[in-house]
C-alpha cells in the first residue's frame, strides 16, 4: 500500500538525530558541515552535492536490493551515458543504479546518482520510453534542483523530507521493498511543478540531442497515468513527486514536435534492450542480483595454443604479429574470452587504446563477470578520457574482487579519484609571504621575469587526499619550452588544505625563457596542468 511509506515519512521526525548524523558531510577542506544549515541561506556548492550523493549512495546500498548484473546495469549505464554525452562538460560522474522493485519509479539525488526501479525497465516498450525516464532524472541533476530548493521551497517541508530520508535509511527492520519505497518518497522531495516542468523540458532536449524521439517521455507518462485508474488501491510512488501528470503529458506532446532529433539511437542499444529486459526477468525469477560467470563450453586446448603462439611473438618484440595471431584465433575460437582479453592487453601496450577498449568489450560480452577484465577496462577508459565509463567498470570490478583484497582497494581508490577532484583549486604565485597576498604562496602570477627568485605552484587539496605522507604521493613536474622535463619536485604541505612546489629561477641554472608548464601528479595521475611564462627581460 502507498500509505506505508507516507506514514514512515511522517514518523521520520522521531529519527532527526539519525538523519542529521547521516547527512553530516565533510567539506573539501576537511571541515564537517551540517547541510541543513547550508540550506538555510548559504549556497550549496558542487562539492557539497558530490558529498551528499556519495554518502546517500553508500547508505542506500545497505538498505535496498540493487541489481548489479553487468549486462542489465551495463545496458542502463550505456543508455544514460549516451544521453549525458550531449551535455558535457559536467561537474559530476553520472551513475545509473537499478533497484529491485516492481513499481514504476525513478529518482535522482545530487552528484549524478540516478536510480531506476526494475519495474520501470520492464514496463518500457521502447528505448525512447526508457530514455524519457532517464532524461527526466538527468534533468533534475543537471538543474541542481535539490540544491535550488532552498530558494523555491518552504524550509520546514524540506527539513521534514530530509529527516524522512534519514529515517528510511535508518529503518533497519524494514524489508528491502518497504525501505526502497520509503527512501524514494522521501528523496523525491515533492519537487515543485516548476522544477518538474524544467526537468521534463531538459530531459526532452537531452534525449533528442542523443537521437531519441522525445515523444517517448509522454508515452511512458501515459503508462504511469494508467496505474492511477479509478478503483486502483495503489498509486505508483513515482506519482508522489510528479504532480499534474496529465498536464505534463500534454506539455510534452506540445513541445516534442518542436525539437529536432539528431540522428537515431545507437543500434547496439536498441538490440541490447530486449536482452537486458529478459535477463532482468530471469534474475528476478531466480531471486538473484547477478548471474555467475559464463557457462558456455570453451575448447581451452585450442585457445591455449593461440595464446602460447601470440605470447611467443610478443616475447620476440613482434607485438603486431602477436595481435594478428590473436585476432585470427578469436575468429576461430569465438567463445574463448581469454583471447580478446590478451589482445586488449597487447593493444594497450602498443598505444592502441581505443582498439584495446573494443577488445575488452568483446571479452565482457563473452563473460561479463571477470573482475580483472572489468578492472582493465576501467583503467583503459580512464586513460582514454572516458571518466563516466571508467567509473562504471571500476565499480563493477570493486564489487567482484575479493573482500578487502589489494585489487579491490585499488579499484575503490580509482573510483574515489574520479569522483572527487584531488585538486580543488590551483595556480601560480611569486612566493612572497605578504599577509595581503591572495594565495598561500604569495601573489598570483602567470608571467615571471628572469630577475624573480622563483615561481611557485600552489593548490588546495581535497580533504580525502590530504595526509602527512602527501609529499610522497604528489609531485610537480616542471616542463621547459622545448617540452623537456626540467625537474620534478615533491610538494610542501602548508597546513590543510594548502600545498606548494617551487621552481627556482636562475638563467644559469638551465631556466630557458618562454612558455613553461607545471604539471601536478598524484599517485601517478595528472591532477593539474597549467602554463606560465618566464621572460628574459622586463
Amino acid at each position: 500500500m502507498a500509505a506505508g511509506p507516507v506514514r514512515l515519512l511522517a514518523r521520520g521526525a522521531l529519527l532527526l538525530a539519525a538523519a542529521l548524523a547521516f547527512l553530516s558531510c565533510v567539506e573539501a577542506d576537511g571541515s564537517r558541515v551540517n547541510p541543513l544549515k547550508k540550506m538555510l541561506g548559504a549556497e550549496v556548492g558542487v562539492e557539497q552535492e558530490r558529498e551528499w550523493g556519495y554518502e546517500f549512495d553508500q547508505e542506500i546500498a545497505k538498505k535496498v536490493t540493487l541489481i548489479d548484473d553487468p549486462i542489465v546495469v551495463g545496458f542502463l549505464n550505456d543508455l544514460g551515458q549516451d544521453i549525458v554525452r550531449g551535455i558535457e562538460p559536467q561537474p559530476f560522474i553520472y551513475r545509473f543504479r537499478v533497484i529491485l522493485d516492481p513499481t514504476l519509479n525513478a529518482f535522482a539525488v545530487p552528484g549524478g546518482y540516478v536510480y531506476i526501479h526494475s519495474g520501470t525497465i520492464l514496463a518500457a516498450s521502447s528505448l525512447e520510453e526508457l530514455a524519457g525516464v532517464v532524461g527526466h532524472e538527468i534533468g533534475h541533476v543537471k538543474g541542481r534542483h535539490i540544491a535550488r530548493m532552498q530558494e523555491k521551497m518552504a524550509i520546514p517541508q524540506l527539513l521534514a523530507n530530509i529527516v524522512g530520508m534519514g529515517a528510511a535509511v535508518a529503518a533497519k527492520n524494514a524489508g528491502p521493498a518497504v525501505a526502497a519505497q520509503a527512501v524514494n518518497v522521501a528523496m523525491q522531495l515533492q519537487f515543485s511543478r516548476e522544477f518538474e516542468a524544467e526537468a521534463d523540458d531538459m530531459g526532452m532536449t537531452f534525449m533528442s540531442r542523443a537521437g531519441y524521439d522525445p515523444h517517448g517521455m509522454a508515452h511512458f507518462f501515459e503508462k504511469i497515468a494508467a496505474e492511477e485508474r479509478p478503483g486502483a488501491i495503489e498509486i505508483p510512488p513515482y506519482l508522489y513527486s510528479h504532480p499534474a501528470l496529465k498536464d505534463r503529458i500534454k506539455a510534452v506532446e506540445t513541445e516534442a514536435p518542436t525539437l529536432r532529433v539528431h540522428g537515431t539511437p545507437p543500434a547496439e542499444l536498441v538490440g541490447e534492450m530486449p536482452e537486458a529486459q529478459l535477463r532482468l526477468t530471469e534474475l528476478i525469477e531466480a531471486q538473484r542480483t547477478s548471474f555467475p560467470q559464463s557457462t558456455v563450453p570453451v575448447d581451452r586446448s585450442a585457445g591455449d595454443a593461440v595464446l602460447a603462439a601470440a605470447d611467443g611473438r610478443a616475447v620476440e618484440g613482434d607485438f603486431n604479429g602477436a595481435i594478428a595471431l590473436l585476432a585470427a584465433g578469436e575468429k576461430a575460437q569465438p567463445p574463448d574470452p581469454r583471447i580478446p582479453f590478451r589482445e586488449g592487453e597487447l593493444l594497450e601496450m602498443t598505444g592502441r587504446r581505443s582498439e584495446a577498449i573494443a577488445a575488452y568489450r568483446r571479452t565482457l560480452r563473452l563473460d561479463p563477470t571477470r573482475a580483472q577484465v572489468l578492472y582493465k577496462m576501467g583503467l583503459a577508459c580512464k586513460a582514454n578520457g572516458e571518466r563516466h565509463r571508467a567509473v562504471f567498470y571500476l565499480e563493477q570490478a570493486e564489487r567482484r574482487f575479493g573482500e578487502k583484497s589489494e585489487l579491490q582497494k585499488k579499484a575503490a581508490r580509482e573510483v574515489e579519484k574520479l569522483t572527487f577532484r584531488v585538486v580543488t583549486d590551483a595556480g601560480l604565485a611569486d612566493g612572497s609571504d605578504a599577509r595581503t597576498a591572495d594565495t598561500a604562496a604569495g601573489f598570483s602570477r602567470e608571467a615571471f621575469q628572469a630577475s624573480d627568485s622563483e615561481a611557485v605552484w600552489w593548490a588546495k587539496v581535497h580533504a580525502r587526499y590530504y595526509s602527512g605522507d602527501l609529499p610522497k604521493k604528489m609531485t610537480v613536474r616542471w616542463i621547459d619550452p622545448s617540452g623537456a622535463v626540467h625537474a620534478e619536485t615533491p610538494v610542501e604541505t602548508r597546513g590543510r588544505p594548502d600545498v606548494i612546489a617551487r621552481l627556482p629561477i636562475r638563467l644559469d641554472g638551465g631556466i630557458r625563457p618562454g612558455v613553461w608548464t607545471a604539471e601536478a601528479l598524484f599517485e601517478g595521475d595528472v591532477v593539474d596542468h597549467r602554463t606560465f611564462s618566464i621572460q628574459a627581460r622586463p
